[in-house]
């Protein structure tokens, strides 16, 4: 949940700055695996094989992507450099292999009501960041923004469900 807004840093010049950009990157990648992990634990896809290996599958699509971060603020390769084109490529990819996670969630129906829906809404920012400004003059922020709540909101999933795992009341009923 922490990470969620790392995205934001674009906002901080990051679109100029190499590094601001490549670690504003790697933060929300840290946090994006965080909470893949989180939903490995909790078998938010299922139990079965397809389940467990749609979320491998986003993990080694994250970590390329992180490693694309550190590449992209330490410039330690260029861009023709094929490192660089499969990690670059990484985050994109991962951004749309989340769409199959998000279904394959749903479809599993391991997580409860609402939560169910997330992880398939995640992903729905990056059209809003790109094609936001070409609408809006704050569309992109507004596509960033988007991304810091629904993020934040898969984090909070993941939370809820490590006190579920524990059989400890969770902060929800506690209210209730």
């Amino acid at each position: 949940m922490i990470c969620a807004p790392g995205m934001l840093g674009f906002m901080l010049g990051g679109e100029e700055n190499a590094l601001i950009t490549g670690i504003a990157s790697m933060v929300f990648m840290a946090g994006w695996i965080c909470s893949n992990i989180g939903m490995q634990r909790m078998r938010a896809t299922g139990t079965g094989t397809w389940g467990r290996a749609v979320l491998l599958i986003q993990l080694v699509g994250l970590v390329l992507a992180f490693i694309f971060g550190f590449i992209e603020a330490t410039a330690l390769v260029d861009e023709n450099n094929i490192v660089w084109v499969v990690t670059d490529l990484a985050w994109p990819l991962s951004m749309l292999w989340m769409l199959v996670v998000g279904l394959t969630a749903i479809v599993a129906r391991q997580l409860s009501g609402w939560q169910r829906f997330v992880p398939v809404l995640c992903p729905f920012w990056l059209p809003l960041a790109v094609l936001g400004p070409a609408i809006l003059d704050a569309g992109g922020v507004i596509g960033l923004g988007y991304s810091a709540v629904l993020w934040f909101l898969l984090g909070y999933v993941v939370f809820l469900g490590s006190y579920s795992r524990q059989g400890a009341s969770t902060p929800e009923s506690a209210v209730h």
